[in-house]
């Protein structure tokens, strides 16, 4: 779907103390400066919000599954060639799966459990 394309931007001078307080209460509506402008000055509900804490951790999450993607990429090809990957390979991408799983967990409001222990025979 194609976007809109984006209107000229409109400059506003501000002392700094009228700024500060702006710069303020956008942040406490959870709004960019420009998206606050605009609720208030067309009364107009929010259209567009900054991230939540989770958001953002989600966004995190979302960057390090493509990382291990390419990691298990990597492994397979490694591997298909008739080498065995290197130990440290295999660690990060264990550390990194630890780390989407911690990272979701708390995402959900919820505490990770501690560090995983080997389990022998």
């Amino acid at each position: 779907m194609a976007r809109k394309p984006r209107s000229p931007p409109l400059s506003v001078r501000l002392p700094p103390d009228e700024r500060a307080e702006l710069e303020s209460r956008a942040d406490r509506a959870g709004l960019s400066v420009s998206g606050y402008f605009r609720t208030v000055a067309f009364d107009t509900p929010r259209r567009s919000r900054r991230p939540s804490v989770n958001e953002q951790e989600l966004a995190r999450l979302l960057g390090a599954v493509g990382r291990i993607g390419s990691n298990v990429n990597q492994l397979a090809r490694t591997a298909n060639s008739g080498s065995w990957p290197d130990s440290r390979a295999l660690s990060d991408a264990c550390a990194d799966i630890r780390w989407m799983r911690d990272t979701l967990i708390l995402a959900l409001g919820m505490t990770p459990p501690g560090p995983a222990t080997p389990s022998g025979p």
